[in-house]
């Protein structure tokens, strides 16, 4: 993937066809910022066959100490990237470059930039300076605003490995919607805590693999910092899992949905599960099964609130018993 993308980007440098903005899905202290080095080499080398990896200018962007890039990364202890280091960044390469040339600016660990930072880059990106590159580093792309993502060029390095795999949530989640509707207050308790342990399951997984996935720069973090990270790349993987779950809920109650309206069997989305979506179906009216699916969507949304997990879990349920 590595030399495939490398190539993709010499291939733009010698056609003058560079965009001017690259999001670069890897490892921000490891094979995306090594990527990202050597495509300011590229940019900024000065001898024939480049990057040489051994002229003056080489040597600065190595060190991050070229005069036409301006690095930045989190560095409090919230890990956020603040606006006014994003602001500083867009006026730096909206400015003359010093030697005649070409201007970059690098954000490292992007998803960490706050609402305001990314609306600011995102004015940017909109209208972009010319001669200017930016190079947009992140491990996680689905934390950065889409409209950011849409602006840009995407280079994968490497596939997220703390992503969890759909196989280890999708039986469990079978067999909770196999038990819908409730039967009583009971049962809506138990499938309450079924769909709590499968996300602690699929949290635990997340951060092991996290964990794994931490290079050496990151453990040289105190532990304060390392601790912000972490969490971090786990709610923010955490999150996709858990809008994936509740899409495939929705997507059940959609099929109880048609059944119950007498719709064709063959536009369902769970074909091979017929026999229990019918057992549901003949429970509700179209009006009721309508109800459930906003239900589901209603719990969804709660998850956004600070409110525990099993407390909504459990009232949604309880309104869903027969």
């Amino acid at each position: 993937m590595h030399a495939e993308a490398w190539q993709g980007i010499r291939n733009g440098f010698e056609s003058d066809r560079l965009a001017h903005a690259y999001v670069i899905v890897g490892s921000p202290r490891g094979n995306a910022l090594q990527f990202a080095e050597s495509f300011l080499k590229l940019l900024f080398c000065e001898n024939t066959d480049k990057p040489c990896n051994e002229c003056p200018s080489c040597r600065r962007i190595e060190a991050h100490k070229h005069v036409d890039t301006l690095w930045i990364e989190p560095q409090s202890k919230s890990r956020q990237i603040k606006a006014d280091e994003v602001r500083a960044l867009v006026h730096r390469i909206t400015q003359t470059s010093f030697e005649g040339g070409w201007k970059a600016g690098v954000i490292l660990a992007a998803d960490c930039m706050n609402t305001n930072s990314a609306n600011i880059l995102l004015k940017t990106l909109e209208e972009p300076p010319s001669k200017t590159i930016l190079l947009i580093v992140t491990n996680s792309p689905q934390a950065l605003l889409p409209t950011i993502i849409s602006r840009c060029q995407k280079v994968v390095l490497s596939d997220n490995s703390a992503e969890m795999p759909d196989s280890v949530w999708q039986a469990p989640l079978m067999n909770i919607l196999r038990a819908l509707p409730p039967a009583s207050g009971l049962d809506a308790a138990r499938l309450a805590s079924s769909l709590k342990a499968l996300f602690e399951i699929v949290k635990a997984g997340i951060a092991d693999a996290v964990g794994g996935d931490l290079d050496q720069a990151d453990e040289a973090l105190d532990g304060s910092k390392l601790k912000d990270i972490i969490d971090a790349r786990i709610n923010s993987l955490l999150k996709e899992v858990q809008a994936e779950v509740f899409r495939v809920i929705l997507d059940w109650h959609r099929d109880v949905l048609l059944l119950a309206s007498g719709i064709d069997e063959q536009r369902l989305i769970f074909p091979d599960e017929l026999e229990s979506l019918r057992e549901q179906a003949v429970l509700h009216t179209q009006g009721s099964a309508l109800k459930s699916m906003q239900v589901i969507e209603g719990m969804a949304r709660r998850l956004e609130r600070n409110i525990p997990d099993l407390q909504i879990f459990d009232e949604a349920f309880r309104t869903l018993t027969r």
